[in-house]
Order: structure tokens, then C-alpha cells, then sequence
């Protein structure tokens, strides 16, 4: 009878082992694809198009404010990388205030690279 009793507990814990297993083999599945997910998005973050309807006709220049406001960026992250100077986008100083050009902004939408960048190109093709 104790022979019987020790196979039933020996199946019963064989069976919560697979499961257990089973279990943890679907964990490090999920963490593989998201670890692979990882890998595929891009590290930069993209910039989505902007919306210039909002903005004052007329209007050329925009503000630290305005310009965050549409790349999805805080106005103390541009600030930062300004006094840096790793920004992509080449701003102008008006007294105390900076500005930025709408067309520098589009022309860096578009082709993606900095206003160093670009420059060395124009160089480049002259």
C-alpha cells in the first residue's frame, strides 16, 4: 500500500513540475519577443508630422514653447540641448528671445539630419 502511495505522490509531483515548467517556458517566450521587440523599434524617437494649421498665418517663427508643443518634446529638453549644442535644429537669437525658423524646422522634418549636417552637403556641392 505505502508503494502505491509513494508512485501517486511521485506522479503528482512530476505533473506540477510540467506545469510549472510549462509555465515558465511561456514567461521566457513573452520576454523574448518583447526583448526582440526591442531591437526592431528604432532608438531615435520619430518625430511625427506637424500640424501648421494651428499656427498664425503669416507667422515665420516659432518659440521654444511652440516648437516643443510639436515635436512632442519638452521646452527645457530643447533648452538643454541648445546649451549643449546638440540640437538638429538651428535657432536664432531676437534679443533675449530664441526663435526658430519654420523653415529649418521642415527642412530637418524632412531629411532628418542636423543643420551641421546639412551644411557640410551645401559645402560639399559648391
Amino acid at each position: 500500500m505505502t508503494n502505491l502511495n509513494n508512485w501517486q505522490s511521485l506522479i503528482y509531483e512530476l505533473q506540477n513540475e510540467f506545469t510549472r515548467i510549462e509555465l515558465e517556458n511561456a514567461t521566457l517566450k513573452e520576454r523574448l519577443k518583447q526583448m526582440e521587440m526591442q531591437k526592431i523599434t528604432p532608438s531615435k524617437p520619430q518625430v511625427d508630422r506637424v500640424e501648421w494649421t494651428e499656427l498664425e498665418t503669416g507667422k515665420r517663427f516659432l518659440t521654444t514653447k511652440d516648437l516643443s508643443k510639436y515635436l512632442s518634446l519638452a521646452p527645457s529638453t530643447i533648452s538643454n540641448q541648445m546649451f549643449k549644442g546638440v540640437f538638429p535644429i538651428r535657432h536664432k537669437k531676437m534679443g533675449r528671445n530664441v526663435r526658430f525658423d519654420i523653415r529649418e524646422v521642415l527642412e530637418y522634418l524632412d531629411t532628418d539630419k542636423p543643420f551641421w549636417e546639412r551644411d557640410q552637403e551645401l559645402r560639399k556641392r559648391r
